[in-house]
C-alpha cells in the first residue's frame, strides 16, 4: 500500500469539523475528483455507514464501496474502501490555537486493472498526494467562511 497525508489548522471548533468531515455525503464537496458518494445508509454517521463512490483518477473511473470502520467523535474517522482502489482514510483531529488540526492519511492501492489503465505508478503517486492536499484547502476555505 503506498501512504499519501497532509494537514491544516482550521478556525472552527474540533466538533464542526469532525461533524462536517464524518459525513460522506460531504466527500464529493472537500474531495477533488470524488465524483460522488451514493447509496449512503444509514443516514446516520457512525461505525457500520456504508456508501459506494466513484472517484476519476487521471482520467480513468474508479469505483467501490466503502464503509464506516472507526468513529470517535470529535477525534478520528476511518473509511474503508474496496473496490478499483483498496483504501483507507483516515482523520485525526485535535484542538490546536484556538482551532482545531485535522490531518488526513490516505493508505490505498489500486486494482492491477485500473493501474494498467492509468500506467505510470510515480505519477499515480504525486496525483494522490496532490488530491489529499487540495482536500484539506477545499475543508480549509470551506468550513472558515
Amino acid at each position: 500500500m503506498t501512504k499519501v497525508t497532509s494537514s491544516t489548522i482550521i478556525n472552527r471548533s474540533i466538533q464542526e469539523v469532525f461533524d462536517y468531515m464524518a459525513s460522506p455525503s460531504n466527500g464529493p464537496i472537500i474531495i477533488p475528483h470524488l465524483n460522488e458518494n451514493t447509496n449512503i445508509s444509514p443516514e446516520k454517521n457512525g461505525i457500520g455507514q456504508k456508501f459506494d463512490w466513484r472517484f476519476n483518477m487521471a482520467g480513468v473511473d474508479l469505483r467501490g464501496k466503502a464503509e464506516v470502520t472507526e468513529y470517535t467523535p470529535p477525534t478520528k474517522v476511518v473509511m474503508s474502501s474496496k473496490g478499483d482502489a483498496d483504501s483507507a482514510w483516515t482523520y485525526t483531529l485535535e484542538e490546536a490555537d484556538g482551532g482545531t488540526k485535522v490531518i488526513v492519511e490516505i493508505d490505498y492501492e489500486l486494482a492491477e486493472t485500473a493501474l494498467q489503465r492509468i500506467a505510470n505508478k510515480m505519477v499515480i503517486n504525486k496525483l494522490a498526494q496532490k488530491t489529499v492536499e487540495q482536500m484539506v484547502e477545499n475543508l480549509k476555505v470551506i468550513l472558515e467562511n
